[in-house]
């Protein structure tokens, strides 16, 4: 009996061989997805992990304002510590484009060389291999450096910049704009004595902890590292220490020599103060003794006593009594004498007075200028302070060019294996529609095989053979087509295009060859045996007769509908199980698809709105401002801070400008307040964040907290900003007035390059905004293709399924005389409206479920997520959808028209 049930299923699978073949191809396609999605990420995130640690990775960098010493270098490696030099000069290509120089590296980030060999004389050099693509370079080509020839001896990567982002702060890779190059130390050196790269060399330092000091405790060494400002051979560092922290030397001095003459003067007036008391008696002896002489002179006129009190009264009597002219004469001289002496005297006294007021105040005046020189001290303290010569301290966790194909890969896993267990329950309620449907269709055929003696175990590895060879051998089609070339490898290429990564190998990695090869059979085992030993579980005599449940599908009341709309009905509550199917099948696809149309739009929108948005043509960091704003420009105030998302830690430019300015935020009222800031649409968009939230911005470098409150929302999509009044971030960070440290302009500037940072273009802008959709286009073609043939398969089994199951009502149809299209209304129509009702929930039920699970996929993107459709788009996907079903309609048109008379007497008693 067992070889008789062997034929049977044989000859099952040739008759079914196109339902078959739909249900192994939609296994094919779902397990080639999952494997070569989840499979690329592994390969990508083990294989970054391993040769990150083959040469060297980082475990962070400082920059420094002079280089360390010889001593302070050997300082760090008798500690345990391995430091190396990583820095660069940037050069402006005849393209356009900017390339970064540095010396090969011997202990940390080595260079991994994907062919060729590293630079070994001052004419070759080592070309990063995105850059070396986007420009056609080869191991052999020439290359032109600051107007130099050098041979390409090599074309590689290196770990510190996995992602080839120019600064911290962007959010996009661009390598048409920006690369890398490797070259001798010799050539190194040329290329810096020529200073003619586009700003000053930066000082970066590289590190291995080795296990030796913790993050903290290095970072703490190095704040209390210092430097001389004279040991610095930059001359824009000079001019801006003059203006700056060196106008401390001119304080000093000025303090000092105020302090000195405030002292001398003192001491002088204390002398002067000692003899103040001699000098007023002295002063008053004289006119007393002048007093007594005038007094014996003028007895004869009968004074008695002559006093400073009534000596002008007495004299002006004798006068005017006296007629004698040389008498009076006499007396008014007396007089005259007598009143100078005495003003005299008066003046002295009052001031030997002053005298003392003046050497009481020279003293308060000494005591303020030496309380003058201790704050000035303190003062020069917090100049000391800056000169402490660590500017910037950067974790490798931290960093964004560290580990960024693997954190982007981390998230396409994710995305891949959420799709594998949505797809494995799609085609597990699949196989157990087609064996129900199969079962109800042989229960005459089961009945007798049971009265002829055959087993329940027999009838159910009967029933399992086909599912399992189908799906076993599908499962292992599509693993092996997910290892193929088109497979893992052609995943992978979307990271080889943007990520400067080596080349890698796919791993055979075991739990995606269970996944993919004994999963979909267990899964077929599992859900048939279920399903098979509950329907035959029957009597033997009821199968034989072909009795059905009762369906209370007949009772449902329709009122006073027409036949054919009742008829209709019924007919698609027999059918419910399929038509779910159908619309689960649908939800499916729609997901899937999601993710590849909310890339798309996302992308798009970055593209567009990033081109509106930048008002500027021309954008300037500074590194050493200039006194005054250039000409043309306008001053900003920019400070780099961070805030966490999905266990990112995303940099967030903080922008002091004027209300008045005509390039950022200029719809929105900047709030003159310290904790009040208007925020991008891009920043609002990642970190979810509405008017009048609160944020903590962290600022890693001082490691301070910033509390601050959402004021508004300005339409600014070109990164993650927050803008706020220029004078209140002055403030904030306790800059001085005129503080600035970035200008924004519409035409170019002339501005020394060695004092700036970076200068970003509206041009490379544009340019970067296209790298995204031009990237991702092939993945999102590919997302949505599989995601319509998902649909496409699932509809037209679910539909065959439906018709197949009313065979012989369709037959009695045809004998009671109904016409071909009158039948197909009434068996096949009826779906439309099933399928129009699922589309117009499913549509914007996956994409509001896609768009909550997207940020996640992105979170490690600095940039915004406009995720919205157009209502074109909606129209669009249900359109797609109909047109979808009005195809598969056709194809199963025939179907029905082959049903045979014939079949209306199957089954009948």
């Amino acid at each position: 009996m067992e070889k008789v049930l062997r034929k049977r299923a044989w000859r099952d699978l040739k008759e079914n061989k196109f339902r078959y073949f739909a249900l192994a191809f939609l296994i094919i396609i779902s397990m080639y997805l999952v494997i070569s999605l989840v499979g690329a990420a592994d390969t990508i995130v083990d294989g970054t992990t391993k040769q990150a640690k083959k040469h060297k990775l980082e475990d962070g960098q400082f920059q420094v304002f002079v280089p360390l010493t010889t001593k302070q270098k050997e300082n760090f490696t008798k500690k345990g510590l391995t430091v190396e030099e990583t820095f660069y000069l940037d050069f402006r290509q005849k393209d356009g484009s900017k390339l970064r120089i540095f010396k090969n590296r011997k202990k940390v980030n080595k260079i991994n060389l994907d062919e060729g060999r590293l630079a070994k004389n001052k004419s070759e050099v080592v070309v990063e291999k995105r850059y070396a693509q986007e420009h056609n370079l080869k191991t052999g080509s020439k290359i032109t450096i600051d107007g130099n020839f050098y041979k390409i001896t090599g074309i590689g990567s290196v770990p510190d910049y996995d992602a080839c982002y120019e600064k911290l702060s962007d959010s996009t890779v661009d390598s048409k704009q920006f690369g890398l190059a490797f070259v001798t130390e010799d050539a190194y050196e040329n290329l810096k004595d020529n200073e003619n790269s586009i700003q000053s060399e930066e000082y970066i330092y590289a590190y291995r902890l080795n296990g030796a000091m913790t993050q903290k405790q290095l970072k703490n060494k190095l704040k209390k590292i210092t430097f001389n400002p004279d040991d610095v051979d930059d001359p824009y560092f000079k001019d801006y220490w003059e203006e700056t922290a060196g106008k401390k030397d001119d304080i000093k001095d000025g303090i000092k020599k105020l302090t000195d003459a405030s002292t001398q003067m003192s001491d002088g007036l204390n002398k002067l103060s000692e003899n103040n008391e001699t000098l007023q008696k002295g002063a008053d002896q004289i006119f007393q003794a002048y007093l007594k002489t005038a007094e014996s002179q003028l007895t004869s006129f009968g004074v008695t006593s002559l006093t400073e009190n009534n000596y002008a009264n007495i004299l002006k009597s004798l006068i005017a009594k006296s007629s004698d002219g040389l008498t009076r004469l006499s007396l008014e001289s007396a007089k005259e004498q007598l009143d100078a002496l005495k003003t005299y005297r008066d003046g002295i006294k009052a001031y030997t007075n002053g005298v003392k007021k003046a050497s009481d105040g020279s003293s308060k005046l000494k005591e303020g200028t030496d309380q003058l020189e201790e704050g000035t001290k303190e003062l020069m303290k917090a100049f000391d302070m800056e000169t402490s010569n660590l500017t910037q301290f950067l974790k490798a966790d931290d960093n964004i060019r560290i580990g960024a194909a693997a954190g982007d890969q981390v998230i396409s896993k994710l995305a891949g294996m959420v799709a594998g267990v949505i797809i494995m329950i799609l085609f597990t309620y699949v196989i157990s529609v087609f064996v129900i449907h199969e079962i109800e269709k042989e229960n005459s055929i089961i009945g007798t095989l049971y009265a002829l003696g055959v087993i329940k175990k027999q009838l159910l590895k009967y029933y399992l053979t086909v599912p399992v060879i189908v799906t076993f051998l599908a499962g292992l089609a599509g693993t092996i087509i997910g290892y193929s070339p088109i497979g893992i490898p052609t995943q992978m290429q979307d990271c080889y295009d943007y990520f400067s990564i080596p080349d890698l190998s796919p791993e055979l990695l075991i739990y995606l060859l269970v996944y993919g090869i004994v999963m979909p059979p267990l899964v077929a085992v599992i859900v048939n045996y279920f399903v098979i030993r509950k329907k035959l579980s029957r009597p033997a005599l009821s199968m034989i007769r072909n009795e059905q449940k009762k369906s209370h599908i007949s009772k449902v009341k329709l009122g006073d509908m027409p036949f054919l709309t009742k008829f209709r009905i019924r007919q698609s509550l027999r059918e419910a199980r399929a038509g779910f199917t159908v619309v689960f099948g649908m939800f499916i696809a729609l997901l899937v698809m999601m993710i590849g149309l909310d890339c798309y739009v996302m992308c798009d929108h970055i593209s567009k709105e990033n081109k509106k948005d930048t008002k500027f043509e021309y954008m300037y960091t500074y590194k050493y401002p200039d006194k005054k704003v250039p000409k043309g420009g306008d001053a900003c105030f920019v400070k780099g801070l961070h805030k966490e998302v999905w266990g990112y830690n995303l940099e967030i430019s903080l922008i002091g400008i004027e209300n008045d300015n005509p390039y950022f935020s200029q719809d929105k009222d900047l709030p003159k307040a310290k904790n009040k800031v208007v925020i991008s649409s891009a920043m609002a968009q990642k970190y979810d964040l509405k008017k009048g939230d609160s944020i903590i911005l962290s600022d890693e470098e001082d490691e301070m907290d910033y509390a601050f409150q959402v004021a508004d929302i300005t339409q600014y999509s070109s990164g993650l900003y927050a803008f706020m009044d220029i004078d209140s971030m002055r403030d904030l960070f306790q800059t001085s007035s005129d503080y600035y440290n970035m200008v924004v302009s519409k035409k170019k500037l002339s501005i020394d390059s060695g004092k700036l940072y970076a200068t970003t273009s509206k041009k490379a802008i544009e340019e970067s905004s296209d790298v995204f959709i031009n990237m991702m286009i092939p993945m999102m073609g590919m997302i949505v293709g599989l995601s319509v043939i998902i649909f496409a398969i699932v509809m037209y089994l679910m539909i065959k399924v439906m018709i197949d199951r009313s065979a012989q009502n369709i037959a009695l149809m045809k004998v009671f005389g109904y016409r071909k299209k009158e039948i197909k209304k009434l068996y096949l129509d009826e779906n439309f409206y099933m399928i129009a009702i699922g589309a117009l929930i499913s549509v914007p039920l996956s994409k509001k479920l896609m768009d909550a699970m997207y940020p996640v996929m992105v979170s490690n993107i600095a940039c915004g997520m406009n995720l919205s459709f157009t209502w074109q788009m909606y129209a669009l996907i249900y359109a797609g959808i109909i047109i979808t079903y009005l195809v598969i309609n056709k194809l199963l048109v025939r179907k029905i028209y082959k049903v045979g008379l014939s079949d209306a007497l199957k089954n009948c008693e």
